[in-house]
């Protein structure tokens, strides 16, 4: 009987990090990033409870990814991974860590420019001749003007866009976060939106947004309306991935005087946790009905009291329409025809009768299924 409930527990061991599961099974809502010394049962019991189910962590052993992964994945989470010796030695670590069930995707860089692209190719080539079923992760950089489309190395957005292409990836990540000081950047933000929606039709490829959720140089302290604006519109593009920096607190750095994220630098909860954990509770079901889903248009409308955006999106052959406030800090009324929708759809997705007119607060949106 003891030899028995000996084998028993190794095997439930085992399991924990020999048997790949592949993709999270619902909308990703990813944590970027983790502290490498933080990478304990506390740490990722609070990664779970803030509602996320997929992380970024950074390591810089093998002991640390060993504890990041066997800790994400009693939690049911899957890791992005970033380990130097993936980058410089693939053949070296990659056989030793690729069996991990928590082991989503290999991350090779952060805002790469063009001239990195034929490595990126060569390493993630390397990577999947060693680890056939991997999947790697690039985050893209964002338009914000000329200057940076040189730096870049390229004339335009959509040709930046297409070059990554050229590179076998899962998914088209990117990263710009609009809230700024006291308004919202929607003449570089939309605009960037369209392309990378563009790109994902042209390619099949999902897309990935990031948001911003701690406070640092010209961003401010983040409300409900911030976060909510961030999710809600990448959503109404037909994001299919929404990753948070930064979970963890990065150290200041220059003008960049990172502060109040959801984790600290002790390893206590800051100020933003709660905010963050209230979020991923109301974004979860309502993306649950983007996820998969085909957005088939897009529009810019004026209201009496403000913008919104609006959505035309389809899922299992039902047609939606959403509508996000544009603004981060105020309300807007929206009116609508007596004849066009069907039923409100909740963000618990319990449907209602539809009314004429709403009232969204500031980010927040409003989802109607179609007749």
């Amino acid at each position: 009987m003891k030899e028995r409930l000996l084998i028993l527990i190794f095997l439930s061991l085992l399991s924990l990090h020999t048997t790949k599961a592949g993709e999270p099974q619902d909308f990703p809502i990813i944590a970027d990033i983790i502290h490498t010394e933080l990478y304990d049962a506390k740490r990722f019991r609070d990664i779970h409870k803030a509602g996320f189910n997929a992380c970024m962590c950074r390591c810089k052993s093998k002991e640390q990814i060993d504890t990041a992964l066997r800790h994400a994945s009693l939690h049911g989470m899957k890791v992005i991974l970033y380990y130097n010796l993936i980058i410089d030695e693939p053949e070296r670590i990659v056989p030793l860590i690729k069996d991990y069930d928590a082991l989503w995707q290999y991350h090779l860089a952060d805002e790469p420019k063009m001239k990195q692209w034929d490595r990126l190719d060569k390493l993630q080539k390397r990577i999947k001749r060693l680890d056939p079923k991997a999947k790697c992760y690039i985050n893209l950089l964002p338009n914000i003007g000329k200057e940076m489309l040189t730096s870049i190395g390229v004339k335009s957005y959509p040709e930046y866009l297409r070059e990554y292409s050229k590179i076998e990836q899962p998914q088209i990540c990117y990263d710009f976060y609009p809230v700024q000081r006291k308004t919202v950047r929607s003449d570089i933000w939309y605009p960037i939106l369209e392309d990378i929606r563009n790109e994902s039709l042209r390619t099949g490829k999902p897309f990935w947004a990031y948001i911003l959720c701690v406070p640092h140089n010209i961003y401010p302290m983040p409300t409900m309306g911030h976060l909510r604006l961030q999710c809600y519109a990448n959503l109404a593009y037909g994001a299919q991935g929404i990753c948070y920096f930064s979970y963890a607190t990065p150290e200041p750095k220059g003008a960049n005087d990172f502060r109040d994220g959801p984790l600290l630098s002790n390893g206590k909860k800051g100020k933003t946790y709660k905010l963050v954990q209230r979020m991923n509770a109301e974004l979860k079901p309502v993306a649950s009905l983007f996820w998969k889903s085909r957005v088939t248009g897009i529009e810019h409308r004026k209201c009496i009291d403000g913008e919104v955006l609006v959505s035309h999106f389809t899922k299992d052959g039902v047609r939606y329409t959403c509508f996000v406030n544009k603004s981060a800090d105020k309300d807007v009324t929206v009116g609508l025809p007596s004849d066009r929708y069907l039923v409100r759809i909740r963000k618990s997705l319990e449907a209602e009768p539809v009314k004429t007119v709403y009232t969204l607060s500031a980010g927040d949106i409003l989802i109607l299924r179609d007749k």
